[in-house]
């Protein structure tokens, strides 16, 4: 089976998991940034990777409207912020981004982020600051507020085991 990896980054931990998966499964990858409608035509799989803003994944708008171009094939998709990913957040993000059913026929990875706060332009700070007064504490609020680094290959093997399991 033929893939391709999709991906936009803000930090570059979207882009470097985008990078790690390519080089896993020898599949081609694609910056939506740069190419906001990439030809996927003769790829069975799709990955796509996005951040996350205000508890959505950036990319959620990309997949709803191009939907009925994916949506028979077999699409992973994975998300990148500074919470520690487990089932709870996976959930969350999930559900937040893909409210109208997509989730259901979708494979959801979530994984743990790099991110400095202060690389963020000032609205983007602002934002930050105003959104870690409401978290409860607990790691997001610290990350929001200290920074974090939890870009590690290793957080792509169940993503990977699953796209060789179909190939």
């Amino acid at each position: 089976m033929k893939g391709i990896v999709l991906y936009i980054s803000r930090c570059g931990s979207t882009r470097q998991y985008a990078e790690w998966i390519g080089e896993e499964t020898g599949f081609p990858i694609i910056d939506l940034k740069k190419d906001k409608e990439p030809d996927l035509c003769g790829y069975d799989i799709i990955v796509i990777g996005s951040w996350i803003l205000a508890g959505k994944m950036v990319a959620h708008s990309w997949i709803k409207k191009n939907w009925h171009r994916i949506e028979n094939k077999n699409v992973f998709v994975f998300s990148v912020s500074g919470d520690v990913p487990d089932e709870e957040i996976r959930k969350k993000y999930l559900d937040a981004s893909f409210p109208n059913g997509i989730g259901s026929r979708i494979s959801f990875y979530s994984f743990h982020g790099r991110f400095r706060k202060e690389d963020q332009n000032i609205l983007l700070r602002g934002m930050l600051n105003f959104a870690a007064k409401f978290e409860k504490e607990g790691n997001l609020a610290n990350n929001l507020v200290l920074g974090v680094d939890g870009v590690k290959k290793e957080n792509i093997k169940g993503i990977i085991d699953q796209i060789k399991r179909l190939q």
